[in-house]
Protein backbone atom coordinates (compact mmCIF):
# COMPACT_ATOMS: atom_id res chain seq x y z
CA UNK A 1 0.00 0.00 0.00
CA UNK A 2 2.64 2.56 1.00
CA UNK A 3 4.86 1.41 -1.88
CA UNK A 4 2.42 2.82 -4.42
CA UNK A 5 1.61 5.89 -2.37
CA UNK A 6 5.27 6.94 -2.06
CA UNK A 7 6.32 5.56 -5.45
CA UNK A 8 8.72 3.03 -3.96
CA UNK A 9 9.95 -0.05 -5.80
CA UNK A 10 10.75 -2.12 -2.71
CA UNK A 11 10.02 -2.15 1.00
CA UNK A 12 12.55 -0.04 2.93
CA UNK A 13 11.49 -1.15 6.44
CA UNK A 14 12.16 -4.87 6.51
CA UNK A 15 13.41 -6.78 9.56
CA UNK A 16 16.99 -7.10 8.32
CA UNK A 17 19.26 -4.05 8.09
CA UNK A 18 20.09 -3.28 4.48
CA UNK A 19 22.90 -0.79 3.72
CA UNK A 20 21.21 0.36 0.53
CA UNK A 21 18.59 2.06 2.70
CA UNK A 22 21.07 3.82 4.96
CA UNK A 23 20.31 7.48 5.43
CA UNK A 24 23.58 9.25 6.13
CA UNK A 25 22.71 11.96 8.60
CA UNK A 26 25.60 14.08 9.83
CA UNK A 27 26.07 11.76 12.81
CA UNK A 28 25.94 8.63 10.67
CA UNK A 29 28.41 10.10 8.17
CA UNK A 30 30.84 10.97 10.99
CA UNK A 31 30.47 7.53 12.54
CA UNK A 32 31.09 5.80 9.22
CA UNK A 33 34.18 7.94 8.68
CA UNK A 34 35.53 7.09 12.15
CA UNK A 35 34.92 3.37 11.77
CA UNK A 36 36.66 3.28 8.40
CA UNK A 37 39.54 5.30 9.86
CA UNK A 38 39.90 2.87 12.79
CA UNK A 39 40.07 -0.04 10.36
CA UNK A 40 42.33 1.50 7.71
CA UNK A 41 44.78 2.90 10.28
CA UNK A 42 44.94 -0.35 12.31
CA UNK A 43 43.67 1.22 15.53
CA UNK A 44 43.03 -2.19 17.12
CA UNK A 45 39.57 -1.56 18.48
CA UNK A 46 36.58 0.65 17.80
CA UNK A 47 33.38 0.82 19.80
CA UNK A 48 30.07 1.94 18.35
CA UNK A 49 27.29 2.69 20.80
CA UNK A 50 23.82 4.13 20.45
CA UNK A 51 20.17 3.67 21.22
CA UNK A 52 18.20 0.73 19.82
CA UNK A 53 17.11 1.38 16.26
CA UNK A 54 19.46 4.29 15.56
CA UNK A 55 21.28 2.48 12.74
CA UNK A 56 24.35 0.84 14.33
CA UNK A 57 23.91 -2.51 12.59
CA UNK A 58 23.23 -0.98 9.19
CA UNK A 59 26.35 1.20 9.62
CA UNK A 60 28.40 -1.88 10.45
CA UNK A 61 26.98 -3.69 7.42
CA UNK A 62 27.86 -0.68 5.28
CA UNK A 63 31.45 -0.82 6.54
CA UNK A 64 31.66 -4.58 5.97
CA UNK A 65 30.27 -4.24 2.43
CA UNK A 66 32.90 -1.60 1.64
CA UNK A 67 35.87 -3.80 2.60
CA UNK A 68 38.02 -5.42 -0.07
CA UNK A 69 38.05 -9.19 0.67
CA UNK A 70 41.57 -9.39 -0.77
CA UNK A 71 42.78 -6.99 1.92
CA UNK A 72 40.55 -7.91 4.89
CA UNK A 73 39.59 -11.20 6.51
CA UNK A 74 36.36 -10.85 8.45
CA UNK A 75 34.85 -12.66 11.40
CA UNK A 76 31.35 -11.22 11.83
CA UNK A 77 29.60 -12.29 15.02
CA UNK A 78 25.95 -11.24 15.08
CA UNK A 79 24.74 -12.94 18.24
CA UNK A 80 27.54 -13.09 20.84
CA UNK A 81 25.94 -15.21 23.56
CA UNK A 82 28.70 -17.75 24.04
CA UNK A 83 30.75 -19.36 26.74
CA UNK A 84 34.44 -18.34 26.41
CA UNK A 85 35.58 -21.44 24.48
CA UNK A 86 32.53 -21.22 22.23
CA UNK A 87 33.32 -17.57 21.51
CA UNK A 88 36.80 -18.43 20.25
CA UNK A 89 35.39 -21.31 18.18
CA UNK A 90 32.83 -18.94 16.64
CA UNK A 91 35.57 -16.47 15.69
CA UNK A 92 37.46 -19.29 13.98
CA UNK A 93 34.29 -20.52 12.27
CA UNK A 94 33.53 -17.03 10.95
CA UNK A 95 37.10 -16.76 9.63
CA UNK A 96 36.50 -20.06 7.84
CA UNK A 97 38.97 -22.00 10.00
CA UNK A 98 38.18 -25.58 10.98
CA UNK A 99 36.99 -25.62 14.57
CA UNK A 100 38.37 -28.79 16.10
CA UNK A 101 38.05 -29.41 19.84
CA UNK A 102 40.70 -27.95 22.10
CA UNK A 103 41.31 -26.02 25.27
CA UNK A 104 40.79 -22.27 25.35
CA UNK A 105 44.57 -21.85 25.19
CA UNK A 106 44.81 -24.09 22.12
CA UNK A 107 41.97 -22.18 20.45
CA UNK A 108 43.64 -18.87 21.24
CA UNK A 109 46.92 -20.15 19.74
CA UNK A 110 45.10 -21.28 16.58
CA UNK A 111 43.46 -17.89 16.14
CA UNK A 112 46.79 -16.13 16.78
CA UNK A 113 48.57 -18.32 14.26
CA UNK A 114 45.83 -17.75 11.70
CA UNK A 115 46.03 -13.99 12.27
CA UNK A 116 49.83 -13.96 11.86
CA UNK A 117 49.57 -15.95 8.62
CA UNK A 118 47.11 -13.38 7.28
CA UNK A 119 49.43 -10.53 8.24
CA UNK A 120 52.27 -12.24 6.37
CA UNK A 121 49.98 -12.33 3.31
CA UNK A 122 49.23 -8.62 3.69
CA UNK A 123 45.69 -9.16 4.98
CA UNK A 124 44.16 -7.39 7.95
CA UNK A 125 42.12 -9.47 10.41
CA UNK A 126 38.84 -7.92 11.45
CA UNK A 127 36.50 -9.22 14.15
CA UNK A 128 33.14 -7.46 14.28
CA UNK A 129 30.85 -8.15 17.23
CA UNK A 130 27.34 -6.83 16.68
CA UNK A 131 25.06 -6.67 19.73
CA UNK A 132 28.06 -6.91 22.08
CA UNK A 133 25.88 -5.72 24.95
CA UNK A 134 24.49 -9.28 25.02
CA UNK A 135 27.83 -10.71 26.19
CA UNK A 136 27.18 -12.00 29.69
CA UNK A 137 30.37 -13.86 30.57
CA UNK A 138 33.25 -11.69 31.81
CA UNK A 139 35.72 -14.27 30.48
CA UNK A 140 34.57 -13.45 26.94
CA UNK A 141 35.65 -9.84 27.54
CA UNK A 142 39.02 -11.18 28.74
CA UNK A 143 39.35 -13.13 25.50
CA UNK A 144 38.57 -10.01 23.50
CA UNK A 145 41.22 -8.13 25.50
CA UNK A 146 43.78 -10.89 24.88
CA UNK A 147 42.99 -10.92 21.16
CA UNK A 148 43.60 -7.17 21.09
CA UNK A 149 47.05 -7.81 22.56
CA UNK A 150 48.04 -10.06 19.63
CA UNK A 151 50.42 -7.89 17.64
CA UNK A 152 53.72 -7.94 15.85
CA UNK A 153 56.83 -6.10 17.01
CA UNK A 154 56.59 -3.60 14.17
Amino acid sequence: MYLEYWGLKEKPFENTPDPKFLYLSGEHRECLKRLLYAISDHKGCALLTGEYGCGKTVLVRTVVDSLDPKQYDLSLINYPIFAPGEFLREIMHQFGVETTPGSRLELFHRISQYAFENVKKGKQNLIVIDEAQLIEDAQVFDEIRLLLNVQLED
